[in-house]
């Protein structure tokens, strides 16, 4: 059935675009989203049709003049190339655009939020000003990487904390780096105690040097004629995290230096640490490296790492530690102290933990490590922001296992009353033919809640079930959350029984007396005051109509009068899948 009115639908509204210029499209409340992809291509841009109609209320529909038709179909060709210069944003991204183009990505990028808000909210004239800057700015962003690629600007300083030094060429002087700094080949970057830095390289390169670190770009050389990269990189002491685009994982001829160790690169993401002039350490985690040292060659495969003492072959690749994973039952957390436990399992072999905090998911900044024997740490001085935090298992070999998932600790002042999410239900009034209704909702996991003042359980996440019975009279459920700072949130939810009384309440274009009715002319027509969102079908002989009661009940049906035949209405609760009750009238 749902598929047949999809198709009926479909073919409906394609015969009214065509006749567009003449006749007005009437579009039901729960098509918006269909006639949005009919007419716009994009599901998500109904609020833009809904600002433009006009609202039908007796028929719970939107009516969408020519005039609105034609906004319509401009607003769609507009859409339309919003979202191919979407698209062209990722291959400009790739292409380089962080490096060539930082701020007018930037700002096409913000310009695309207010874009989607402004159609979010179906404000469709702010929608258009914003479709033209996207326009531009994107042609701008492909202009200048055109006008730039040939320069040999290799990466840029994307983000710094603390004190980064840069060095222009082998024989230039070590000096303060600024974020925005470009570099190429024989140029060299360093940090200091506690400091950190970030790199983008053009072809989908990033960097993130630990702190105590100096690196060496040795050569980065770019081939016009098939877009690869000759990439050469010495880690001079310290240690750094490296990850490649699936592109430059692919095309780039990427090697790297650590201590007496050369490597070629094939993978995604690795870890490397050397101590000068007595060994290094490559964690592979995604792809291969060939790694060689003392004329002896080993290949890294994912997850899998070595070490190399200075004048001796490299290691036998080993696998590296699985991550350690924290107790929670979810990812993320609120908190409203400055300070958090974190447990986690013990990991076989490992012989001490690594924690990484940072402000960004993309650890790119900022970032605290510590360092653990055991499997709980107490983190202290957490901001109130949100907070990113990772793990890794370390090794007897020293080498970097895996990370774990990315935890967010979401730190806020403590005078929020806990949520109360209650699921399915679209208002706080519930109307129903069951004679008892189970209620799914969620909170936060260590409050206390109460219905009608029974406490319920919760699960580790706050999840809860509660069944209540429904009686003849409304019956109302009063819903408290208390947390441990004493603040409450409150919620009243109303469970109100359907009747057959109340839908066989009905109104006619007829006489109509008992169980028969008298049409006197070419129709006969009933409309009543149900419950809202009631199904009503009306069958007559070989005629049959479905309607929908709006949200405040009311319903009308029109059949064509057949003399001897039975008229039968019934009336269904989709949310129940139940029927409410069936009642016929004989036609004469």
């Amino acid at each position: 059935m749902n598929n047949y009115r999809t198709f009926l639908f479909s073919l409906l509204l394609l015969s009214a675009c065509v006749q567009a210029q003449q006749k007005s499209i009437v579009v039901a409340s729960a098509d918006v989203e269909r006639a949005a992809v009919q007419l716009i291509g994009d599901s998500t841009a109904w609020p833009i049709l809904v600002s433009i109609a006009e609202r039908e209320t007796a028929t719970n529909s939107f009516v969408l003049s020519s005039a609105a038709q034609k906004q319509i179909k401009d607003f769609a060709v507009h859409h339309r190339q919003v979202r191919q210069a979407q698209q062209k944003l990722i291959v400009e991204i790739k292409n380089g655009a962080k490096v060539f183009a930082a701020q007018a990505l930037d700002s096409v990028v913000q310009t695309l939020k207010l874009y989607a808000a402004a159609v979010n909210n179906g404000r469709l004239e702010e929608s258009s000003g914003y479709f033209l800057r996207i326009v531009s700015e994107t042609a701008l962003i492909e202009r200048l990487i055109e006008e730039n690629r040939n320069e040999t600007i290799d990466a840029k300083l994307a983000q710094k904390t603390g004190i980064v030094d840069k060095r222009k060429g082998y024989l230039g002087l070590w000096e303060n780096a600024a974020v925005g700094d470009l570099f190429i080949a024989d140029d060299g970057v360093k940090t200091g105690e506690k400091s950190l830095a970030q790199l983008f390289f053009t072809d989908g390169v990033d960097v993130t040097v630990d702190p105590s670190t100096t690196i060496v770009i040795r050569a980065s050389q770019l081939d016009k004629l098939n877009q690869t990269v000759k990439r050469d990189l010495a880690l001079v002491n310290g240690s750094l995290l490296a990850k490649l685009s699936a592109k430059a994982k692919e095309t780039n001829d990427f090697s790297f230096q650590a201590g007496s160790s050369e490597s070629q690169i094939k993978s995604g993401k690795f870890w490397a640490s050397t101590i000068p002039n007595k060994s290094a350490r490559v964690s592979n985690y995604d792809g291969m490296i060939a790694l060689s040292a003392s004329n002896v060659r080993v290949t890294l495969q994912s997850n899998q790492g070595t070490v190399v003492e200075k004048g001796k072959p490299p290691l036998p690749p080993v696998d590296l530690l699985l991550s350690p994973e924290l107790t929670w039952p979810r990812v993320d957390t609120v908190i409203y102290a400055d300070q958090l436990k974190l447990e986690w399992k013990k990991i076989p072999g490992a012989v001490h933990y690594q924690i990484e905090a940072s402000p960004s998911k993309d650890f790119d900044r900022e970032i605290k490590r510590f360092s653990v024997a055991s499997s709980s740490f107490e983190l202290t001085g957490i901001p109130l922001a949100v907070t990113y935090v990772r793990l890794q298992s370390i090794d007897r070999y020293s080498l970097r296992g895996t990370d774990s998932p990315v935890y967010k600790i979401i730190r806020t002042k403590n005078t929020q009353p806990p949520p109360i999410q209650i699921d399915g239900w679209d208002m706080d009034r519930l109307y129903t033919v069951l004679e008892s209704v189970t209620i799914h909702g969620k909170t936060a996991a260590d409050v206390k809640l109460t219905i009608n003042n029974i406490i319920v359980k919760l699960d580790r996440m706050g999840i809860f079930t509660y069944t209540a019975p429904v009686n003849k009279t409304e019956t109302q459920l009063n819903i408290a959350a208390v947390d441990q700072s004493g603040n409450i949130s409150k919620r009243l939810l109303s469970i109100v029984p359907m009747d057959t009384a109340q839908v066989y309440r009905i109104d006619w274009n007829c006489a109509a007396a008992g169980d028969i009715v008298h049409p006197t002319g070419e129709t006969v027509e009933a409309r009543g005051t149900a419950y809202p969102h009631v199904r009503v079908t009306a069958e007559l002989g070989t005629q049959k109509k479905v309607v929908m009661t709006s949200p405040q009940g009311m319903w009308a049906v029109s059949l064509k009068p057949v003399q001897g035949e039975v008229l039968r209405l019934t009336f269904e609760s989709p949310n129940d899948n139940r029927s409410i009750g069936t009642k016929t009238w004989k036609v004469e």
